[in-house]
């Protein structure tokens, strides 16, 4: 897409006189580098991204020797909202059994 547009400027651009395809050329490079640095500027000031974990209806786990069994989510802590419904039994001998979410850091 990118080279079609550059394309059809430079044919546009050969069309007309130096001196005026100097003109639109100009103008054209001010209004795309202003775009630019308003785009930059939007993503540093814009909102962060948060992440969505949804969990429903999961089956049923079980751990032995020390291990883990989930049937929830270990989401980082820089997830946004989690939401846990209906989960499965979870056993642990000897680890963790977890059937809502933990914050991992």
């Amino acid at each position: 897409m990118t080279v079609l547009v550059l394309a059809v400027f430079a044919g546009v651009l050969s069309l007309l006189s130096r001196g005026r395809a100097n003109q639109v050329a100009g103008v054209v490079s001010a209004l795309v580098g202003v775009g630019a640095l308003g785009t930059g500027v939007c993503a540093l000031l814009g909102p962060s991204e948060t992440t969505l974990v949804h969990v429903s209806r999961t089956g049923g786990t079980s751990a032995t020797g020390g291990g883990d069994a989930n049937t929830g989510a270990v989401v980082s802590s820089s997830a946004g909202a989690v939401s846990i419904r209906e989960t499965g039994d979870s056993r642990a001998d000897g680890g963790s059994a977890n059937t809502d979410y933990q914050r991992q850091e």
